[in-house]
């Protein structure tokens, strides 16, 4: 596990080797009796996962219990109950996002989920505050930036990530809790909720990596630095089509 001296680091790195405009997230599952650690806050108000790490690419540390999130499906992603009308398809066939409540109860059903009870509060900040030893890192990136951050899976052994994209609670079970679950690098393209509720622009996706594949992450990526370049200065396109402005 990257040492939290070594966060500031890594975060840098991140964003240096990607190109990335907002900050590494860093996401950590506290359990039962464990404490809050100094230097986050409780949010206000009611807030959902999404926005508590769109608020943590402002520089906050929060920590936010799964039964407070404002989010109809999200409280399920980290074990915690959620209303009937959700967990039926209810809330979702209304907001015409499903032909039926049954496909959006099955949608629903399949996402990625703690253990009922098992977190007692998610804690979000900023990677390069060292606050935390992640459990994930969450990344806001465009596609080219998650394709280069894909590739450095399968650097070593070419294995293909296996990724179960999901339509709803993208960023707090597709991202957050698929990534801790499976212990691999996960992508999404956000949700109704996480798009409509957050700041997210329209070029944007999010990928999560497990905090015990950070380092090798950004390794990998340092070692990709010719190959991103080379590929982002369209070299190839030029020389194939130079009336097309390139020579």
């Amino acid at each position: 596990m990257v040492s939290f001296l070594d966060q500031r680091e890594i975060s840098r790195k991140l964003i240096e080797n990607l190109g990335i405009e907002k900050v590494p997230i860093a996401v950590k599952f506290l359990r039962a009796g464990e404490s809050v650690p100094g230097g986050f806050s409780v949010p206000q108000k009611r807030i959902r996962f999404c926005q508590a790490v769109m608020e943590a690419t402002w520089g906050k540390a929060l920590a936010v219990q799964p039964t407070d999130m404002a989010c109809g499906p999200g409280p399920g992603s980290f074990g915690a109950p959620v209303k009937d009308k959700v967990s039926k398809g209810e809330a979702h066939h209304a907001l015409g996002l499903f032909g039926k409540p049954e496909a959006a109860s099955r949608c629903l059903g399949s996402n990625a989920k703690m253990m009922p009870g098992s977190v007692a509060c998610v804690l979000v900040a900023p990677l390069d505050l060292a606050l935390l030893e992640p459990d994930v890192v969450i990344l806001r990136v465009n596609p080219e930036q998650a394709m280069w951050l894909c590739q450095t899976w399968t650097y070593y052994e070419g294995c293909h990530l296996k990724i179960d994209l999901q339509t709803e609670a993208s960023v707090c079970s597709g991202i957050a809790v698929a990534t801790y679950l499976k212990n691999e690098i996960q992508i999404g393209f956000g949700c109704y909720g996480s798009r409509s509720a957050t700041d997210m622009e329209w070029g944007e996706m999010l990928v999560g990596i497990p905090g015990g594949l950070l380092e090798r992450t950004v390794e990998v990526l340092m070692k990709l630095s010719k190959p991103i370049s080379d590929a982002r200065s369209k070299r190839v396109f030029k020389e194939a089509y130079p009336e097309k402005g390139g020579s």
